[in-house]
């Protein structure tokens, strides 16, 4: 009998050393709360990059008010969705810890999404454009990889040897490159939720597949809504009307 209630005290301490919630917990792995953790966290990184998007769409010698419109709607939603994901971890019983997050992680990701889900394509007339513009514009480090400066050892900082080379900023089509950006980033967003829902499968969570099914409902759809935008405005590109498109879509947003 002693034995019995010593094992069960260490199982206790397993528990709390490992952040569950034992009382709670049931049937909810490991490894699924840290898949939900990165997702959590995948949703900041966007809410960030939207907030940067809808400053820069605000600046006066952008003036794109629909399109700051629309990024801050994205925004008000990876917020949503990341505080949804959190209520749901603590309603199953397990552990939260919150990185750091950092606007750099976000132009990662929409760096390696515009053409891993193909949202640009050569056939689109856009193909020499890989990076994210907007987003290295407004993101800190990546000035400081431009003008590298010398460590305290006296060597040099290193530079991105794939980083693009600079295109005037008076050039970018900030409408296109902005929804293109939100949609690889979502994109970026969905197949997370898809990788989850199957971890949830796989770990016979019946309970957390169907809670991220749900999400992923609204995620298709936005999906499709970015999706069309941009098509809208690399028809008119394809016109050599850019900027009376991107005019006309700005004032739609907005109204």
């Amino acid at each position: 009998m002693q034995c019995l209630i010593i094992i069960l005290a260490l199982v206790g301490v397993s528990w709390q050393d490992s952040g569950f919630v034992g009382l709670v917990n049931q049937n909810f792995h490991e490894k699924l709360n840290s898949g939900l953790e990165q997702q959590i966290l995948a949703y900041h990184n966007e809410e960030l990059a939207f907030r940067a998007y809808a400053s820069y769409f605000a600046r006066s010698d952008v003036n794109l008010p629909g399109f700051k419109k629309l990024m801050k709607e994205l925004q008000q939603k990876a917020y949503d969705n990341a505080i949804q994901i959190t209520s749901y971890i603590n309603d199953r019983g397990g552990r939260l810890r919150f990185p750091v997050v950092q606007l750099k992680d976000a132009c990662n990701t929409i760096g390696r999404s515009l053409s891993a889900f193909e949202v640009i394509q050569p056939s689109t007339g856009t193909a020499t454009r890989s990076q994210p513009h907007i987003c290295n514009f407004l993101s800190v480090s990546h000035e400081l990889d431009k003008n590298p400066k010398k460590k305290k050892d006296g060597s040099k900082r290193k530079v991105d040897v794939n980083q693009e080379p600079d295109v005037k900023r008076e050039d970018w089509m900030a409408g296109l490159y902005g929804l293109e950006d939100a949609l690889a980033l979502e994109k970026s967003i969905n197949e997370g939720l898809i990788n989850l829902t199957e971890e949830a499968k796989k770990f016979k969570d019946p309970h957390a597949r169907e809670h991220l099914e749900q999400i992923m409902e609204s995620q298709v759809v936005l999906i499709k809504r970015l999706a069309d935008l941009v098509t809208r405005l690399r028809q008119y590109k394809q016109d050599n009307d850019y900027a009376l498109g991107e005019y006309l879509l700005d004032k739609q947003l907005d109204s």
